[in-house]
This record gives C-alpha cells, structure tokens and sequence, in this order.
C-alpha cells in the first residue's frame, strides 16, 4: 500500500477535480468541455423541478434558480474513507455532549443555554438515549491534515436534499457514463425521496403508527428561511403523505399531527417562550419530531466546538475519541472562559469569532478581515462575553480569471452514517448559500457503507 503524509495528501483527487469555470485549471481539463456541455443539462434540470436557492428569511420562498456551478470533482479515495471515519467520530463526540449535558453542572455552565430553551432540555427523558439524528458538517482546509470542521448545523441542517438533487442531475445527464466509467457509486442523498423515507422511518420507530403518519407536519418559525421546504413536501406527496405547514405556536392546525419536522434555529430564542404547547408535545413524545429539543438545543450552541477542544472536557470522551478530535476540530475556545480578551485581542488574525447561536454567517467575524481597532473593540464588548473563538482554517483555492474561489467541504450525516458529500464556492470568505457563489457537485470515490468505512487505498505515516 501507498504511504503518505496527512499534510501532503489532498482532499480531492486530482485527475478528477473538474472544476470548468473560466481560467480555472479544469476549463483547460481535456475533460472540460464535456463538463460544461453537461451542465447546460443541469441547469435545466435545476428550473425543471424548480430547485431554488436559499433565500431572505422576511422575504419567503426565493424565486431564483439554486446555484449549481460547472464544476465536478471526487474526493481523494485515499483520503476519504479516514476523513469520514473521522468525522462519524466526532459526531459521537458532539453526541456525547448532549448526553451527559443534563447532569454535568460544569459543562451546563460552561454551554450557557438560555433559560427558554434550558428547561425543555432539563425535561427530556432518557438523555443517555438521545442521538444527533441528523446533522451537517462544514469543513474546511486544503488536505486531510490540515481539514477542520467549524459547523456542525444539528437542527435542520439546509442544502443536502439541494445538493443530493444536483447530483442526480450530473449523474442522469450526458456526464452520467464518465462517473459510470470511474466507478463513482450512488451516494444516499441522490435517492429521489430520501429525506421522506428517512422521516417516515423515524417515525414509525418511534411508535407512531401508519395511519398517524398520513399527514406530516412541517414546522417553521415566522423568521425561518423556507428553503427547501418545497422539496421536503415533494418528497412527502411522492410518498403518498400529505404535508401541512404551519408554525409552532399553531396549537389548533397541529393537534391532529403526530409526526413532524422542525425547520428552526434559535437566533432569537425568545420566540419559544411562545411555543409552550408545542415544545411539551416534543418532550412528551406525543409529536415526533427528529433532533429532539434536548439534542438540537444543546448541540446546535456553537460553543460545544469549544468543548470538544478545550482540555477541561477531555474526561468525556474516549481515546479514539480524543484522537479523532484533535484531528479535526480546530483550536477553539469561550470568549472569557477558557480565552482571555487580551488574548483575543492580540491574536486577532489567526482567530474567528461567532455568537453560539447563530445561522447563515450573519454573527461571524474573521479576525484577519477586521481592522485591528474594531476588533478589539468587538472582542471587549459585555455583549459578546462568552462567544466562540475559534482558529481562522485556510480554505481550499481555485485560481479563476475572475480571481480567487474560496471552497469548503461539506458533510451531511444521517443517523451516525455519512451519506454523501457536497460543497459551496464563493469569492468571499464566508461560505454560506445566503452570501452568494455557486455549489460544484462533489462525489465520494467509495460506497458510503453503513458501520465501517471502506478500507483506505494508503496508510498514514504522519500528520505532518
């Protein structure tokens, strides 16, 4: 077998890392032209079916096609399967934390969940049972040592049933044969009805019976984005269910609902103070809804990141466990616990800051892009004490005419198994569907197996 240097190994395989925009090394690519012949079939596709790109929460349903870019690409297949080994670990660390966060006082401290959110965490039964049914890992980094993860998105994660669409449209179109041709298998998210299937299945594994999942509920706050939410109904109408949206505090249009899915992130958590009925309904398991309140409201505080890598935290987890965070998680710490300001204030560019609840980049703030008077005076405010700082991660480049794309990586996982990959391009660094770019497709050069990852084609010999 092939030995390798983590540091040297890249994340994409370069014979087949496609990327057709203009003054982009894959345009010249003897593949190239093949590339964006096949794209004019998938930008069809896109308005086709009418996949919509992420819009403004006050602005409803967007109206725009969804993004997809002339650009395919397959991971390294020496370096995929130990990324994705990585990455289900560190999900069982983040797991972890849900778990043992109702009884461990110095890690509810550490977390400081707002009150409104808190006690329907403290309510839920059996927290040594709660999962992270469904999540998505943002990464970033060039190669598979120096890839960090910086989001995990544990409540509604957004995109992967876009993305899992945009590949079945490279898939079915005229660069169909090539992937055939490379072996590249059908990852799970490509499915047509996935997402349904899966919320069924969840279900029904939940004691809710057939005929009480005829109708599905699918549940927004007022100020939620709804993207994607038509595809989620689709899926549900093709498999015969009857999808009712409506919002959480609509105690009359839910009574009748067992089943359900919630498309929410607490930005401003006062606005469950007003879901009482709702929020008791999840608790007491008359609604079923994936990501139960206390697994997406401890999981989603950004400062778990902070846990996972601040040695305080360590006494939870396993070494395997420990091994796999160290390689993926990036230095990151609680502003005023765990860093102090002057440190902050002093280490500006190699760090990043965020508020722990927070979606769509709106809070993020890259040291390096934030003048030196400014930041400091954003890292002394009493406002953000206590918010994450978490060290800046080099994202992959692509040379364009147009100038630098900055590209990250991302990883939706389903119930501890990876079920396929995707990414975002932009020449901004923040790497968000809402702050514009385009999505390449990006394909898994393996089966993405149910328990253990296929066998690497190399083995490691340093971390370089």
């Amino acid at each position: 077998m092939t030995e390798y240097v983590e540091s040297e190994l890249s994340l994409w395989d370069p014979e087949r890392d496609l990327l057709a925009l203009p003054g982009a090394p894959g345009a010249s690519h003897p593949l190239g032209e093949r590339v964006l012949s096949a794209f004019e079939e998938v930008r069809y596709r896109v308005v086709a079916e009418r996949l919509l790109k992420v819009g403004k929460p006050s602005s409803g349903r967007s109206r725009d096609p969804f993004p997809a870019m002339p650009a395919v690409t397959v991971l390294n297949p020496s370096a995929e399967p130990v990324l994705r080994q990585r990455v289900r670990t560190v999900v069982e660390c983040l797991e972890r934390l849900v778990q043992r966060y109702p009884g461990d006082a110095e890690l509810q401290d550490f977390l400081d969940v707002p009150p409104v959110l808190n006690r329907w965490i403290l309510q839920q039964a059996e927290p040594e049972r709660l999962r992270v049914d469904f999540c998505r890992l943002d990464l970033l980094g060039e190669s598979l040592g120096s890839v960090r993860v910086l989001e995990f998105n544990p409540s509604s994660p957004g995109g992967v049933i876009s993305a899992g669409m945009i590949h079945r449209f490279w898939r079915e179109s005229s660069f169909g044969d090539l992937l055939a041709q490379w072996g590249v298998p059908e990852a799970p998210m490509e499915r047509p009805e996935w997402f349904a299937d899966w919320l069924i299945a969840y279900g029904r594994e939940h004691g809710v019976r057939e005929e009480d999942a005829r109708r599905v509920g699918v549940f927004r706050s007022h100020w939620s984005t709804q993207f994607e939410l038509d595809q989620v109904c689709a899926q549900l109408l093709r498999r015969g269910r009857t999808p009712v949206e409506l919002e959480p505090d609509d105690t009359e249009g839910a009574k009748a609902l067992r089943l359900g899915y919630l498309k929410y992130i607490p930005v401003d958590p006062a606005e469950v103070g007003h879901w009482e009925t709702f929020c008791s309904r999840l608790v007491d398991g008359d609604l079923v809804v994936p990501n139960a309140l206390g697994e997406r409201w401890v999981a989603e505080n950004k400062l778990c990141l902070a846990a996972l890598s601040d040695p305080r935290f360590r006494r939870l987890f396993t070494p395997r466990q420990c091994a796999a965070l160290d390689a993926l998680v990036p230095y990151s710490r609680k502003l005023g616990d765990g860093l102090r300001e002057e440190e902050a204030v002093t280490d500006r560019e190699r760090l990043v800051m965020k508020a722990p609840y927070s979606c769509r980049g709106e809070s993020v703030v890259i040291g390096a892009d934030t003048p030196a008077d400014t930041w400091a005076g954003l890292v002394r405010d009493p406002a953000h004490r206590g918010w994450l700082l978490q060290e800046r991660v080099v994202a992959s480049e692509v040379e364009t005419q147009d100038g630098t794309y900055f590209r990250d990586l991302v990883v939706p996982v389903l119930a501890g198994r990876v079920i396929g990959y995707a990414s975002r391009m932009n020449q901004g660094h923040l790497l968000n569907g809402s702050r514009g770019g385009g999505d390449p497709a990006v394909f898994a050069p393996h089966e993405l197996c149910d328990a253990t990852p296929c066998p690497p084609a190399a083995v490691p010999i340093g971390r370089v």
